[in-house]
């Protein structure tokens, strides 16, 4: 059952406090996740914002599942150049969409198949369902299908 909730501004509002940047800001980012931090489109403003972001190498896989509405994804393509915080540190990053099929068929098989520890956290709240292995990973197959699948590309370390 889908949270009744997810398309409420204010959910978003307490999710981002309870669990959202402050939190990957103060403590290690989990595996499986980072933290992206945007420069605003209209604002100029920096934003953070936690996301699912599968590594492989030097490139991060990501979904903006809520597609073409997605905030990050809409400041992302007006500035693709982001800092993005993995673990403990913090990259210079370009993001970018991927079109190319072979790139995107790799990137879907990553991010489907990889199941961390804080997706069973993650994914009750956004589809109030059990967390079971096959249901995450159903999970991710609908967010990969309805979302934008993006590169996040990791400025090399000096």
């Amino acid at each position: 059952m889908p949270n009744p909730f997810a398309k409420s501004r204010w959910f978003h509002k307490v999710a981002n406090v309870t669990g959202g940047p402050q939190m990957f800001r103060l403590f290690p980012v989990s595996r499986g996740f980072a933290l992206l931090r945007v420069r605003g489109r209209r604002t100029g403003k920096l934003r953070d914002r936690p996301i699912r972001a599968i590594r492989d190498g030097d490139t991060l896989y990501a979904v903006a599942i809520l597609g073409q509405r997605s905030d990050w994804l809409r400041n992302a393509r007006k500035d693709p150049d982001v800092r993005v915080k993995v673990g403990r540190r913090w990259h210079s990053a370009r993001v970018r969409e991927v079109t190319d099929a072979a790139e995107r068929e790799k990137a879907k098989e990553l991010y489907v198949e990889t199941v961390v520890a804080y997706d069973y956290f993650d994914v009750p709240l956004v589809e109030w369902t059990f967390p079971t292995h096959g249901k995450i990973v159903q999970k991710h197959e609908k967010w990969l299908g309805g979302g934008v699948l993006v590169a996040i590309e990791l400025a090399p370390q000096a």
